[in-house]
């Protein structure tokens, strides 16, 4: 009898996505978010609405989530990239997070990058940036005001506003404006298909690549 080749699905593919990509991509993922609201800001045609999409291209609103919090004293020591952190959000949950990038001993305002899941319906519980209407979450940011947070074992007093002060580090206007130093400096520059674009198209990438 003749045998048929198996038909390969999702379900089947799962194991070898674990094996062969290890990393979280849910918050990268979650740029096509931008996208949606961009769009749906778009449409609705008015000067309000178009200004409401071009902030959400340039500041975001989905993807790398943190809040810039201003602690009342500086902080004791030398924090690393990637520290954990961990306050309470409105309702006095635990919200789990991480230093955004290195800070020196003596600062005293601090982006906190909210922590990520692998389910992408919930990968975050604070979406905030630019993002307008009932696309704005801050079920899981940091509690509104003055509170206390936790960094690295340390705790300190902070404030911040949450509905201004929740922002995003990964915005598709970064793709542009950040793409052309990636391709010249960035690890495995430079590119020479980057050096053939330059040269033939004599611009950048952010100048082409722009959507406002």
């Amino acid at each position: 009898m003749k045998q048929h080749p198996t038909l390969v699905t999702h379900d089947m593919l799962k194991p070898s996505y674990h094996i062969f990509c290890p990393f979280q991509v849910t918050d990268h993922c979650a740029i096509d978010r931008d996208q949606r609201a961009i769009e749906v800001e778009l449409a609705r045609k008015t000067n309000e609405s178009w200004e409401n999409a071009q902030q959400i291209y340039l500041q975001g609103g989905n993807s790398k989530s943190y809040a810039l919090i201003t602690l009342s004293e500086p902080l004791r020591s030398n924090v690393a990239k990637g520290t954990s952190v961990t306050g309470k959000n409105a309702d006095g949950n635990e919200v789990a997070g991480k230093m955004y990038d290195t800070t020196s001993s003596g600062a005293v305002n601090v982006k906190v990058q909210y922590a990520t899941t692998d389910v992408q319906d919930s990968y975050v519980q604070c979406q905030v940036g630019a993002l307008v209407g009932e696309d704005i979450n801050l079920s899981g940011c940091f509690a509104d005001g003055e509170n206390t947070i936790n960094i690295g074992g340390e705790v300190y007093t902070y404030t911040y506003t949450a509905a201004t002060e929740n922002k995003n580090g990964r915005t598709i206007a970064g793709f542009s404006t950040q793409l052309e130093d990636k391709l010249k400096n960035g690890p495995g520059a430079p590119y020479a298909d980057f050096e053939y674009f330059r040269k033939y198209y004599g611009e950048s990438f952010h100048v082409l690549t722009s959507l406002f």
